[in-house]
């Protein structure tokens, strides 16, 4: 296990770790001055002095105090984007910043981990989840144009099974699995804070097609709505009496913050996410309590009364065809552009694709609309085929059943939270039908920490239940079958 940061028990050794962080922070402080003078010239990037000592800083946690680490990132991340944009070195989509940083140091935190032979199933959980894409995608990197924006990509992939490992190393207990997702749920304040703040004062991303959007902390709109929408599924099942216990004063309040989320949901005036979240209080109402059913139907119709969800809805019913003219929505557009990337492609191509985000440099050939710009495929499904061919697109379905197969053996030892993480799992296959989760570091980063923090809590109950049948077996996670998994896959 990682040691605390104030793991040294003598006098001496903790004054020279003081020194040592005092003095390093000062000369990483010194580097990030020199650094933005010469890279900005006469004037001083705040967030290029800042990031050496914040980079010193996390890497003597990353040495001392892991777990502590991890719970930072899960309480913090979402809120880092706009700092951890400005300290980005270079241009375009070969940047680099502190945000790499952090992808790597999760990375290293399972590597860490495991090389302290922390008993996991590695082997079980990577086969039936995400091994299949990452082999490919990687292979895909050998063929591809944009070989950084590539590795970058397969990097942060990479980070996202690295997080979902993670939550099987910490998670031991009910007590640990309701402290890491109450960390989670932690994370949504900063965001609805600012969110609020850009309502008030007008400002986020400013769209030319439909004016103002809430953005937040988030690099974009579509990804705070994701965010959102993960986050409203886990506290309306909290509210509802399923996942972690909460006080009767919270549980009271829930429904309010609840509604807070929802109406910063719809400034986000994100359609895709507008579904995800109606399909899932559908099939809560539907699956787990009926008696709902009129009140959800109710507010479904009350929402369509905002002027803002009623234009962004009835803006799918025109500019379908492009006649006369008229300018296609945005959903009309992504169906030509994916018409044109099929009949772009070459019968050569359908197997391994063309390369890791080759679809970006490609798209700027084969679809006249983009101006020159290569747009990005905004549908997974697209994507993954365009870039890996049916290797890709098979890894990525593998993805998509293995997990879901994992997580709906949870309701055998807690229905409710079973059902959220199903849930969880066909919103992202639904979303990612129009859009680009893939390429959604953050939102990704907490659904699938969730998504392990369930599975991992629903493993230790099974193996201390056939630990009572067997109480002679001491092994992984007192489960002689997981046992025989875990010490195959290390």
């Amino acid at each position: 296990m990682a040691r605390p940061l104030a793991s040294p028990a003598q006098p001496r050794q903790r004054t020279l770790l003081a020194l040592t962080v005092l003095g390093g922070s000062a000369l990483a402080l010194l580097a990030g001055y020199v650094v933005g003078r010469l890279s900005l010239g006469d004037h001083i990037h705040l967030a290029l002095l800042v990031a050496l000592p914040a980079a010193f800083v996390l890497g003597l946690l990353f040495i001392y105090a892991r777990q502590t680490l991890l719970w930072l990132i899960i309480l913090f991340r979402a809120n880092l984007d706009p700092m951890l944009n400005m300290t980005k070195i270079g241009g375009g989509s070969s940047a680099i910043g502190l945000g790499g940083l952090l992808n790597g140091l999760v990375i290293g935190l399972i590597v860490m981990e495991l090389f302290n032979r922390q008993r996991i199933p590695v082997k079980r959980l990577l086969l039936q989840t995400w091994l299949p894409l990452l082999v490919v995608m990687v292979g895909t990197l050998t063929i591809t144009p944009r070989l950084v924006p590539g590795i970058k990509n397969d990097l942060s992939l990479l980070s996202n099974a690295a997080i979902f490992l993670l939550a099987f190393v910490y998670v031991r207990d009910k007590a640990s699995h309701d402290a890491w997702l109450r960390a989670v749920l932690l994370s949504t304040i900063g965001p609805t804070l600012y969110g609020l703040y850009q309502i008030v004062t007008h400002t986020g991303f400013h769209d030319f097609q439909v004016g103002l959007r809430i953005d937040s902390t988030f690099s974009h709109p579509n990804i705070f709505a994701f965010y959102l929408v993960l986050m409203v599924s886990l506290l309306f099942v909290v509210w509802r009496g399923g996942v972690l216990a909460v006080s009767p004063r919270v549980r009271r309040l829930l429904p309010l913050y609840i509604l807070v989320l929802l109406a910063l949901l719809m400034t986000t005036k994100t359609r895709s996410a507008w579904g995800a979240m109606a399909f899932f209080f559908l099939a809560y109402s539907l699956v787990m309590e009926r008696k709902l059913l009129p009140l959800l139907v109710i507010a479904g119709f009350a929402s369509l009364l905002l002027p803002d969800v009623r234009e962004r809805i009835s803006e799918l019913t025109t500019g379908n065809s492009g006649m006369y003219y008229q300018p296609l929505n945005s959903f009309a557009w992504r169906k030509e552009m994916w018409t044109a990337a099929l009949r772009f492609m070459e019968p050569s191509h359908y197997l391994f694709g063309y390369g890791k985000e080759s679809y970006e440099f490609y798209s700027r050939l084969f679809y006249p609309l983009s101006n020159g710009v290569g747009p990005p495929a905004h549908n997974v499904y697209m994507q993954v085929f365009f870039d890996g061919g049916v290797m890709g697109l098979g890894g990525f379905i593998w993805l998509l059943l293995g997990t879901g197969a994992l997580v709906a053996g949870v309701r055998k030892t807690d229905r409710m939270e079973g059902f959220l993480l199903l849930m969880l799992v066909l919103e992202f296959a639904l979303v990612s039908v129009s859009d680009n989760m893939l390429d959604y570091l953050v939102y990704n980063w907490y659904l699938w920490f969730v998504l392990g923090t369930g599975v991992s809590l629903h493993f230790r109950r099974m193996a201390q239940a056939t630990a009572k049948l067997q109480p002679s077996h001491d092994t992984v996670f007192e489960r002689p079958a997981l046992a025989r998994v875990a010490q195959r896959g290390r």
